[in-house]
């Protein structure tokens, strides 16, 4: 890479980032949700990074390539930073423009411009050159976008002297990753940025992110992960909108029926459920599914209350084995609710996840990411014949910083 960052931007680097692919275990369409104190249980792989080299310049320009050969062009691609100042508040501007012209850089090139046009924070006006390599596949659910946005993120507030705690950083990456026409929250940003080594996460998201680090779901009984692709989950098109409809129903339409209903969310579930609409017709998204939605985010919340329960009974070796068959249930039903309350699943999907439970020592299967392809996540209790594809990950540290010499 070293060489390489040399023959295209004629010196050498001196700062390498890597950050780690988020692997949430449960928790998914949770960090976008207002109205409940919602929870993820994530890790960074040790497998799975993206490192970026990096040179400062002194000038307002970001030039960026990467050695990836299916985004690699004829030329780098550079951006003035001047160009990024913005009239209006973040989210109207972004609103007012539309997503841009689908390509790679926009990840890097969002987080960049959200610091910007920050008002709390001091003029951005150092620019950068940066390879990127990586091994975390692109549309797999593991969030090499958000890869990109938290590398973006890390090295202008380096180059500019910014000085961000952890949960400023994975707040912002979250919002900036909007520059490219999605919604969504900030759980793989969170974990990228916080992600310890030998450890799960457990994120709060209201009223502010908390992370609590809990014990590697291998100890005691032995519980490990892999990833299966099945097809590409690309986010532009049809496929974002789907997302973005996800978001727009639990942020904008089901807490407007919550604050009429006025129940307590947690004991009057069921009878909060009963009283919202199956669907409601909206002029963006057509028909949208209203009930579903509302029962998917509280059934993934208990889910994720009880997996931590699991764990904590499971990291007594004497006791690991037993409450193996429990995980595998919890994932069973989370693989059932993206299914039938979010409709994220694909046939290719289907299929390849009913070949891996059909293998001796699978626990459980779910989507890893937001759906529509991507990887699956598969949970065994011992070392299994996934396929040549399969990628065993361990909890590893979300990023790190180096200063090359």
């Amino acid at each position: 890479m070293r060489e390489y960052f040399k023959s295209v931007f004629g010196g050498a680097p001196r700062i390498e980032v890597d950050v780690g692919a988020r692997i949430c275990v449960l928790g998914e369409h949770s960090d976008y949700v207002p109205y409940l104190n919602s929870h993820s249980i994530t890790f960074a792989s040790a497998e799975q990074r993206m490192r970026a080299l990096i040179r400062p310049r002194v000038d307002g320009f970001v030039k960026l390539e990467t050695t990836l050969p299916n985004l690699q062009e004829d030329s780098c691609y550079s951006f003035d930073i001047r160009s990024l100042n913005m009239g209006r508040g973040w989210l109207d501007e972004l609103d007012s423009r539309g997503p841009p012209e689908s390509h790679w850089s926009n990840y890097v090139k969002g987080a960049v411009a959200y610091l910007v046009n920050e008002p709390d924070t001091m003029q951005i006006d150092k620019g950068f050159e940066m390879l990127i390599d990586s091994d975390i596949p692109s549309a797999s659910g593991a969030s090499s976008s958000s890869a990109l946005t938290v590398c973006g993120m890390i090295v202008t507030s380096l180059v500019n002297g910014l000085d961000w705690t952890a949960n400023e950083i994975a707040v912002a990456a979250g919002e900036a990753e909007w520059f490219v026409g999605t919604r969504g929250g900030n759980m793989d940003h969170t974990t990228m940025v916080c992600a310890e080594n030998g450890n799960m996460l457990k994120i709060e998201y209201r009223p502010w992110n908390t992370v609590d680090v809990m014990p590697s779901s291998e100890r005691g009984g032995g519980c490990k992960w892999y990833t299966v692709f099945t097809h590409p989950a690309e986010k532009g098109g049809a496929v974002r909108d789907a997302f973005n409809e996800l978001v727009f129903v639990q942020q904008e339409i089901i807490p407007r029926y919550l604050d009429e209903i006025g129940h307590d969310l947690h004991n009057d579930a069921k009878l909060i459920e009963s009283q919202l609409p199956e669907t409601v017709e909206d002029a963006r998204y057509g028909c949208v599914r209203v009930r579903d939605r509302f029962r998917f985010v509280m059934n993934e919340y208990a889910r994720v209350q009880r997996f931590e329960d699991v764990i904590q009974r499971a990291s007594s070796p004497s006791n690991g084995p037993k409450f193996m068959d429990e995980i595998g249930d919890i994932l069973h039903s989370s693989w059932n609710d993206t299914r039938d309350l979010l409709g994220t699943h694909t046939p290719e999907m289907e299929r390849i996840a009913a070949e891996i439970r059909a293998k001796k020592g699978v626990l459980g299967v779910k989507v890893l990411g937001a759906g529509f392809g991507g990887n699956l996540l598969v949970c065994a209790t011992a070392d299994v014949d996934l396929g040549t594809e399969a990628v065993k990950h361990t909890p590893g540290k979300g990023f790190n910083v180096a200063v090359l010499t």
